[in-house]
């Protein structure tokens, strides 16, 4: 008999509102919302605290119509470093409890907790709540937690109680708790999907569960998604919490779920930033360098594409893994299609021999020490400002 798995999903709130709240006790309690603002407040909402999200404002809502909704919102231009160092500061804590840890996003993630449960005899919800705390108390950080026998139902619990709440969603209670649900607060249903579904009479969770016209759905979504679907409607979920043993580097990579489809190549873009900033992390503190780069998009109709650039030596920083990144993103990425989903991912991973290399006593030590200082000088520009404020120069020769 399959052992039931114990599985939280930890999901913290307004992350990068609460960043900056974390940092300013003075945006405590006030309508925060982090955009970038321009005079003609064009910018798109990427995280509205829980006071703005009072008056209606939302992420992706542009700031222009934020403060229709509300005039005294406060605008609080991004700063991908601070919220970068914060989710690793999140994800460091979780590895302190199991190494079962998946990083679902930069704010986000699964921990199968099933052996410190049944092996140790720790109380479920004892860890959930002291897990909550300790971030609460030692970052300022809120967060919600769900607990479920899968990821999905994690998933679907953590988003019912919110801010710092702890959910548990048992299969057999799907009925009660999750089946009422609109069919568009359901985890995998997009803002195209869902008026899809609208148009076959499926409203709730439980119409989609229940739905006995499989080709219609099928007809209507898709055979692949309309499988997905009624098996998730259904409490279904076999994915595994898919985690790296620490004697493992085989790869690296982190994701962002958005709320809804993104059309804005810039909010991708400042995601894709925190994204690899976080692998450059993972790659650093180890001590390690990746010769594969690369990037799954997943839109919002579940297609997707998955390109990587193999390289000759290999990199870790920041700036060298996004530089790389945003090319792909330019080259592939069909913004119109609406993005759900971002991965930044590092491959074919070895030890960073050169970090600690001895300089032969034939070596240039002016022109090492040259070159190592540009390159901190060079990182400390792109993290203030972004990696688009330098940009590599190529000489050209014309011949007359």
């Amino acid at each position: 008999m399959k052992t039931s798995r114990i599985i939280f999903h930890i999901d913290m709130n307004c992350f990068f509102a609460s960043c900056e709240i974390a940092q300013n006790e003075d945006l405590n309690g006030k309508p925060v919302v982090v955009a970038h603002d321009d005079p003609l407040q064009r910018g798109i909402i990427l995280s509205p605290s829980y006071e703005a999200r009072k008056y209606g404002i939302k992420t992706t809502m542009k700031v222009r119509d934020a403060f229709r909704l509300c005039k005294e919102i406060i605008v609080i231009e991004p700063d991908m470093r601070l919220y970068s160092e914060n989710s690793k500061l999140f994800h460091k804590y979780l590895l302190t409890i199991t190494n079962k840890v998946e990083m679902a996003s930069i704010d986000e993630a699964y921990l199968d907790v099933t052996d410190l449960i049944m092996s140790k005899g720790m109380d479920a919800l004892k860890l959930a709540n002291d897990i909550q705390q300790f971030l609460l108390n030692t970052y300022k950080l809120p967060c919600s937690i769900g607990i479920a026998p899968n990821k999905f139902l994690a998933k679907m619990a953590s988003d019912m109680k919110k801010p710092l709440g702890i959910t548990v969603l048992r299969k057999r209670e799907i009925d009660k708790y999750m089946w009422p649900l609109p069919i568009t607060d359901m985890f995998g249903v997009g803002k195209k999907t869902a008026p899809k579904l609208q148009s076959i009479k499926i409203e709730t969770i439980g119409d989609l569960a229940k739905f006995s016209n499989y080709e219609l759905l099928s007809k209507t979504v898709g055979e692949h998604s309309a499988k997905a679907l009624i098996n998730l409607a259904n409490g279904n979920d076999e994915s595994e919490v898919c985690y790296l043993p620490s004697n493992d580097y085989s790869s690296v990579s982190n994701a962002q779920t958005f709320d809804s489809n993104i059309y804005d190549s810039a909010v991708v873009k400042n995601t894709l930033k925190v994204l690899c900033g976080t692998v450059s992390y993972k790659l650093e503190s180890t001590n390690r360098v990746a010769k594969t780069v690369g990037i799954l998009v997943r839109y919002g109709d579940f297609q997707s594409f998955n390109k990587s650039k193999g390289l000759e030596k290999g990199i870790s920083s920041s700036s060298d893994i996004y530089d790389i990144i945003e090319d792909l993103f330019d080259d592939y990425c069909k913004i119109d299609f609406g993005v759900r989903l971002v991965t930044v991912y590092a491959q074919r991973i070895s030890e960073n021999k050169e970090k600690n290399q001895q300089i032969s006593m034939f070596d240039d030590m002016t022109e090492i020490e040259k070159e190592e200082e540009v390159k901190k000088i060079l990182n400390q520009v792109k993290n203030k400002f972004g990696s688009d404020v330098i940009k590599k120069g190529y000489y050209s020769y014309k011949k007359d």
